[in-house]
Formats: C-alpha cells, sequence, structure tokens
C-alpha cells in the first residue's frame, strides 16, 4: 500500500538547517527512513516499509525524496515556499481484503505553498496544498504550532496540527462507489473533513556529515473519515527513522 510521510517536511527542514552549516553552493545527502504506519484501514494493521531519499540544497532550492521546495520570500523571522510533493495516499485490490473489487487509488502530485513564523513562544507554520495531476482533484490547507528545545546536538520538536482536507480528496481515499459496495462494504460518499495530530520530530547532527532523524506522531481522524466502512480505528500513528549523509 502507498504510504503518506506526514513528517517529510520536517525533514526537509532538518536537512536544509544542516546544509546551512557547510561551504555556500550545492549540498547533496543520500539516505533512507524506515516507516512503520497503521492508517486504521479495516483488517490492513501495521505496516512498515523502507523509503530511500535524495536530498538536495541549492540556494533557495531543496529536494527531499518526494518534496520540493523553493523559498520566495523570507523577512526576519517569517518565510514563505512554494512546495510540490507526492501524495502517497492510496492503495491497490491486494493491499487488503477490503479493498477486494474496489478500483485502485492513486498518488498525485500536489502543489502549493507553505509558510512559517519563529516566534519567542515557538513556531507557527501554515500550508495549502492542491491536486496538480486530477487524481483526487481535491486540496489540503494545514496550519501546525511546534516548540523546539536543544538537547547537545540533537534538536526536539513537541508540535500539534489541524488540517482540513476537501470533499473531492477525502472521497477519493475514503469513499466507496455505488459499483464497488458489496456485504460488509456499504457505498460511501466522503465529505470535508478536519484532522487533528500529535506529535514529536526530533534530529540529530553528527559533524558536519550525518543526520539521523526519529519521529513519532498520531493522527485523529474526523468523523468524515471515521464513518467510512473502509476505516475501523478512530485515526492513524506513524513512527519514522532516518539517516541523511551530506556530501
Amino acid at each position: 500500500m502507498n504510504k503518506t510521510v506526514s513528517l517529510i517536511s520536517l525533514a526537509l527542514m532538518s536537512f536544509s538547517a544542516l546544509s546551512d552549516e557547510q561551504e555556500p553552493g550545492i549540498q547533496w545527502g543520500v539516505g533512507a527512513a524506515v516507516v512503520s504506519q497503521d492508517q486504521g484501514y479495516t483488517d490492513v494493521g501495521n505496516e512498515t516499509i523502507l523509503v530511500p531519499a535524495l536530498a538536495i540544497q541549492y540556494g533557495n532550492f531543496s529536494l527531499l525524496g518526494p518534496r520540493a521546495n523553493y523559498k520566495v520570500w523570507q523577512q526576519d523571522n517569517i518565510e514563505l515556499s512554494l512546495v510540490g510533493q507526492l501524495r502517497l495516499d492510496g492503495y491497490e485490490e491486494a493491499d487488503g481484503d477490503i479493498f477486494l473489487g474496489m478500483e485502485d487509488r492513486d498518488m498525485s502530485f500536489d502543489f502549493g505553498f507553505e509558510g512559517e513564523l519563529d516566534t519567542k513562544i515557538g513556531e507557527f507554520g501554515f500550508s495549502f496544498m492542491h491536486d496538480m495531476t486530477s487524481t483526487h482533484e481535491g486540496y489540503e490547507a494545514s496550519v501546525s504550532y511546534g516548540i523546539p528545545f536543544t538537547a547537545g546536538d540533537g534538536r526536539i520538536v513537541p508540535y500539534v496540527s489541524a488540517s482540513y482536507l476537501s470533499e473531492d480528496l477525502v472521497d477519493y481515499y475514503y469513499g466507496v462507489l455505488p459499483n464497488e459496495q458489496r456485504a460488509g462494504r456499504m457505498a460511501y460518499v466522503g465529505d470535508a473533513s478536519m484532522n487533528f495530530e500529535v506529535g514529536v520530530s526530533s534530529d540529530w547532527f553528527f559533524g558536519k556529515n550525518h543526520m539521523i532523524k526519529a519521529d513519532l506522531s498520531y493522527t485523529a481522524y474526523g468523523s468524515e473519515i471515521k464513518d467510512s466502512p473502509l476505516i475501523e480505528q478512530s485515526g492513524g500513528a506513524q513512527l519514522l527513522l532516518g539517516y541523511v549523509y551530506v556530501f
């Protein structure tokens, strides 16, 4: 089953911070992350995958795995960036019995913008992402708040976030078409949903070349997602352990 690595944006910021300590010019790295995640699908359970990553930092442009970022404006403690990323949500019929007889739900390429405000009381963020591939034809808008702490050569950020998922997005990934219904899986039309997430992101730096990332999060689904016959849990948990070597 395809995965949504929701903490990839935090990993990208961590790589950018590490690259800032290097000599000017292009910086790049390679690495991988182990992602263990339970998305709450009926009778599917926890799954673990290995995600390889190519990381590039050049001026205002950053790339980490399926996500690219270009900083278009920065002033003091405020910055605004354009963002493009693959939304790795979706499933295939073979991913679980609950999906038997259903059409595949594919990944999409989403594009939008995000902003960040650093203050004495923490980091505030917002983002807006829209499907550019006419896959789900929807959008997601998010706000977040985190409090960074330093621990030796590490950085720990407890955070909370809220995300509004549009009707088209929810219906595509969690809806059941009339021709897909069967016993135990009724037809379902998804509506817009508000999800809430709480988590801890941490980055650990070793010299100029090594970064280890460890993140843990839990997303509480809105009722519009929980009511889907494809979902049996009230939310999904994710653990990410990653390493990047910067050349």
